[in-house]
């Protein structure tokens, strides 16, 4: 099943509380349309089905967690299918009296968690109904909203509910059929496969591993032994399963499942956990935890090496890799249940890392994992909270220091207090669709301040604002810039967007396009961090861009580095040719500058200039550079 993604970004576009009403009732229609296509087949895929339900519920209305609790035995056979999702408990236990009326009458339960002066946060429960009686709930977890819920939300919650409702009863009937048409012991055979098997793969799904690592790990503790788990995450497999389809994409997992059988031992458990990620159970490697760690490492390294291998289709020769996580157990203040988590947050950093290699897990990155986590959850009420501001950084001409333009750079101050570094949070917004919605408001703010400052009479000749990847080829980018300049009165001649050399080698025909579109009304374009990635001449030389920027890892190092003032030339040498202006960034001695000078680069920023300031300052900096 294929969902089309929720856009938050026109949401942030809109002016009038009516607009911001029709727009979000729009988009949960339009997300409530694609879920209610019902096309799975068997209990794998209905498993599936019910995890896109879920996660474009929870993106859909930015959810902290959605899970299902039954009051009766009517879905039994479907709790061992959704473990993470369903689980049994007495109503008179977690629900008041009137709580309980309210759900038997088919009202919802709604319930304040937190709140500020601008906005709430709310757990919204939903009743689920067979025939006439209540078999149950639904909880929305961590809905924000500046009162509450509205009818809006309300509608596509119990909306949501009743799409679960009909396929647990189209499944509970299913399962009931298949063990109705089997001989008894045909039956617990084939229950036994659909429940704990992965129907593609052959392989132990994520039911069995749980069992087996809770078994193992107890007898690991018993034993006095040391046990590893491996978190086995394909690397570039999306690509290849975008672009050649679902078909290819799932010979290549069969093809992995077999390779995964040939280095462990016979004793050793694999399981596929869905979608591209594969685990290894491997017990008692050693009572001697360095001797188990090395075990384990030589072991994920001859997997990666033998998942690296070229897998031929229609013979072209197709390459992908793995990214893995280990961990050890048993230790100190752990738990069975924390084996995946902790693999999973090792073989983050290893993707994070580079991918194809293996990482352990250490306390250290729990820690880290927790504080992105903190991080993002922050991150999406920041806007609605104020707490994003910007700070320009100006740009000078090379040859005679004239001002040339500024760049905006967003700052956060977490709670108004703490200040939350650039680098942090924006890598874990540009992993989510919350990097659209800071990229259009960055785009706003920093319209709207360029225009106050023409209407102070300060003279800022360009504007140069960043644009992410995923901001870039959201469908309504070039509208949601044509937005901005309408309702700013921004010129679009003095507006310079840039973008990374990824933008443009990942999508390179939509790049152009957008670009093009544009440029037409008079945006400007610079590829900035030039350098750093794949550079592409082929589709530079395509690109109706304006300007280059050298990344500031070339710059830092001169005049010390031979390496980088070779490269800094050759660049140089090469925009001449091609027509392309140059900004080298990060600029901080004189040394630099004189550099620059010499080998005719065009523009310059960085602290020997001056540091990105606030507006204000900004103003006054102008102001003494004009006189």
């Amino acid at each position: 099943m294929i969902i089309e993604p929720y856009n938050m970004s026109d949401k942030c576009n809109m002016t009038h509380t009516h607009d911001k009403f029709i727009a979000k009732s729009a988009q949960l229609n339009h997300v409530l349309l694609q879920l209610t296509v019902i096309d799975w087949r068997g209990s794998d895929e209905f498993v599936g089905f019910v995890d896109d339900i879920v996660n474009e519920t929870k993106q859909s209305l930015s959810l902290v967690d959605v899970h299902i609790q039954l009051f009766t035995d009517t879905f039994d056979n479907i709790i061992p299918l959704l473990p993470q999702y369903l689980s049994r408990v007495n109503p008179n236990h977690v629900f008041n009296l009137t709580e309980l009326s309210q759900l038997h009458s088919r009202s919802e339960v709604v319930q304040i968690i937190a709140q500020d002066d601008v906005l709430k946060t709310i757990n919204l429960t939903v009743p689920l109904f067979n025939h006439n009686d209540c078999i149950g709930v639904m909880h929305f977890n961590g809905i924000i909203e500046s009162d509450v819920p509205s009818s809006t939300t309300l509608s596509f919650c119990h909306a949501i509910g009743s799409l679960i409702q009909r396929n647990f009863r189209l499944m509970d009937n299913e399962l009931r059929y298949g063990l109705s048409m089997l001989t008894a012991s045909q039956s617990q055979e084939e229950f036994h496969r659909l429940a704990f098997f992965d129907s593609l793969t052959g392989l132990a799904n994520r039911r069995l591993l749980n069992q087996t690592i809770e078994t193992q790990y107890q007898l690991a503790k018993k034993n006095q032994v040391v046990g590893a788990l491996l978190f086995i995450d394909l690397d570039f497999f999306k690509a290849i399963n975008d672009s050649l389809g679902h078909a290819v994409g799932d010979g290549i997992l069969v093809e992995v499942a077999e390779r995964l059988k040939e280095i462990p031992r016979p004793e050793d458990f694999i399981a596929r956990l869905g979608g591209d990620e594969f685990v290894i159970l491997l017990a008692d490697l050693s009572e001697n935890p360095m001797h188990a760690e090395q075990h384990a490492n030589l072991l994920a390294e001859q997997l990666i090496e033998r998942i690296s291998q070229p897998y031929l289709y229609k013979g072209q020769a197709l390459y992908i890799g793995a990214s893995i996580g280990v961990t050890l157990f048993p230790s100190k203040d752990q738990h069975a249940d924390d084996l995946l988590k902790q693999a999973d947050t090792a073989m983050y950093q290893a993707k994070s890392n580079g991918r194809k290699k293996v990482y352990f897990f250490d306390v250290k990155m729990q820690r880290k994992a927790d504080k992105r986590l903190h991080i993002y959850n922050c991150l999406k009420s920041a806007i609605a909270k104020n707490e994003l501001f910007l700070h320009y950084q100006p740009q000078h001409m090379v040859q005679n220091g004239e001002i040339i333009g500024v760049e905006a750079l967003v700052r956060w101050h977490l709670g108004g207090k703490q200040q939350i570094s650039p680098a942090e949070f924006i890598p874990i917004a540009e992993e989510t669709d919350l990097i659209i919605d800071i990229g259009i408001w960055v785009l706003q703010a920093a319209c709207r301040q360029f225009v106050e400052w023409q209407l102070q009479g300060v003279n800022v000749p360009q504007l140069s604002v960043n644009v992410s990847t995923r901001q870039f080829h959201d469908n309504n980018f070039v509208d949601s810039v044509l937005m901005v300049l309408e309702e700013t009165g921004m010129d679009p001649m003095q507006l310079n967007l840039e973008i990374t050399e990824s933008v443009v080698i990942e999508h390179a025909e939509d790049a152009i396009r957008k670009m093009t579109d544009l440029k037409n009304i008079g945006v400007s374009f610079a590829v900035d961090d030039f350098g750093v990635g794949y550079s592409s001449l082929s589709y530079l030389k395509r690109l109706p861009a304006n300007e280059l920027k050298i990344d500031r890892s070339f710059i830092q190092n001169i005049p010390y580095n031979v390496s980088d003032m070779a490269i800094v030339e050759a660049v140089l040498a090469m925009a001449k040719h091609m027509g392309f202006n140059v900004t080298a960034e990060g600029v901080e001695s004189r040394q630099q500058l004189e550099f620059l000078q010499r080998q005719q680069c065009s523009f310059y920023q960085g602290f020997y200039a001056s540091k990105p300031l606030s507006a204000e300052y900004l103003a006054l900096y102008i102001k003494r550079l004009q006189g």
